[in-house]
């Protein structure tokens, strides 16, 4: 087999860079977007002042609601009814508010007891004297750092193959210049 033409070369690699950075794009984009999952739930309260809810992914944070003390009406745990014949139920603590219901984790879970603890804590809380500070929180961010993680080394991979054939095609190119000069 011969090589091929040197006027070739650097339109191969050329081809071969732009379609690897094509292939790259998607999985950097889902990374940040699995990264970008806000799954953990905090919830902080100041003695006598107000509670705060926020969601947090590995990328930010953001404020879900600031509530005053007498907006806080109750907690409760949520369960799931599925139509489905034979499916578990799972179960979420969820926090009533003068605004509306707001979750107080991110994903269900088929621990009952585990929801009602949560949810116990927390109102316990609001039903005492409030002179110490709450924080709690629910973490369920593991699930979109090894998603988002792997869609992103792979992407930074394709993304790192794309670019040294880049490089290949300018030297190429370079070298197409020099023998047609």
């Amino acid at each position: 087999m011969r090589a091929p033409p040197a006027y070739r070369r650097s339109r191969a690699t050329a081809i071969g860079a732009t379609a690897f950075l094509l292939l790259a794009l998607p999985f950097l984009v889902l990374g940040v977007f699995f990264l970008g999952q806000k799954a953990r739930m905090d919830f902080r309260c100041e003695p006598q002042g107000p509670c705060v809810l926020t969601r947090s992914s590995w990328l930010g944070q953001e404020e879900v609601g600031r509530y005053a003390p007498q907006d806080l009406r109750d907690v409760e745990v949520a369960r799931s009814r599925s139509a489905r014949s034979g499916a578990a139920p799972i179960f979420r603590p969820q926090l009533q508010t003068t605004s509306g219901v707001q979750p107080l984790a991110y994903q269900w879970t088929e621990d009952e007891a585990e929801a009602r603890a949560y949810a116990d804590t927390v109102r316990r809380y609001l039903t005492g004297p409030r002179t110490d500070a709450l924080a709690v929180f629910e973490d369920h961010r593991q699930a979109s750092l090894r998603v988002g993680g792997a869609f992103t080394a792979v992407g930074l991979g394709v993304l790192a193959l794309s670019l040294w054939l880049l490089s290949r095609t300018l030297a190429h190119r370079k070298a197409e210049r020099a023998a047609t000069a």
